[in-house]
């Protein structure tokens, strides 16, 4: 079963909100910086691992691996005991790994929110050519006040028109019917 983009969305959204935060512990170089890693990266694996997202999930383990060796105080490059300065590579292995989930966090956000903008933009000229045509008009705008009637207007537009059969099936390639009706609520919402 396909998820809700719009909570794909909102999942990344806090992902990123939980990133800054250990992101200012780094900077402070936090004694909670590496619990707050920890919790992070653990629910990045879970995340992952529960959406079936193999390569993201390699990556957090490769994070996590990396710390872990430097915490038991191997160098994960060259496979040494480190001598000296096991805080200062910590860090800088540390600071690599955020830039590796940072990359990670911004592309599944901004792949989900693109799918968005796409639905959006198609949504918008859709009901914007309706209006314009008289299709669609300020009354049946206000009497379009629930997802439920907004889906139930679809799925009678595209029963009675094959183009808009044709944009709702483009849109259904990529969103789920919840997310296109909650674009819809929200483009309707800016008509009135």
């Amino acid at each position: 079963m396909q998820e809700l983009i719009h909570r794909k969305v909102q999942l990344s959204e806090e992902f990123l909100k939980e990133f800054n935060e250990v992101q200012r512990l780094f900077r402070d170089r936090s004694y909670d910086f590496d619990s707050a890693l920890n919790r992070l990266t653990d629910a990045l694996l879970h995340h992952y691992h529960e959406t079936g997202n193999t390569t993201a999930e390699s990556e957090v383990l490769k994070v996590q691996n990396t710390l872990s060796l430097l915490r038991k105080g191997f160098n994960p490059v060259k496979m040494e005991k480190i001598q000296s300065g096991k805080r200062e590579l910590f860090w800088g292995f540390a600071f690599s790994g955020l830039e590796s989930l940072y990359s990670l966090l911004l592309e599944a956000y901004r792949a989900e929110q693109q799918k968005l903008d796409e639905g959006t933009e198609l949504i918008s000229g859709l009901f914007l050519s309706m209006y314009q045509n008289g299709v669609l008009t300020d009354q049946k705008i206000a009497a379009l006040n629930t997802v439920e009637e907004i889906g139930l207007y679809w799925r009678t537009l595209a029963e009675q028109n094959t183009t808009i059969a044709g944009i709702y099936k483009k849109l259904r390639l990529t969103l789920i019917d919840e997310d296109i009706f909650l674009l819809t609520e929200r483009i309707i919402h800016r008509l009135h």
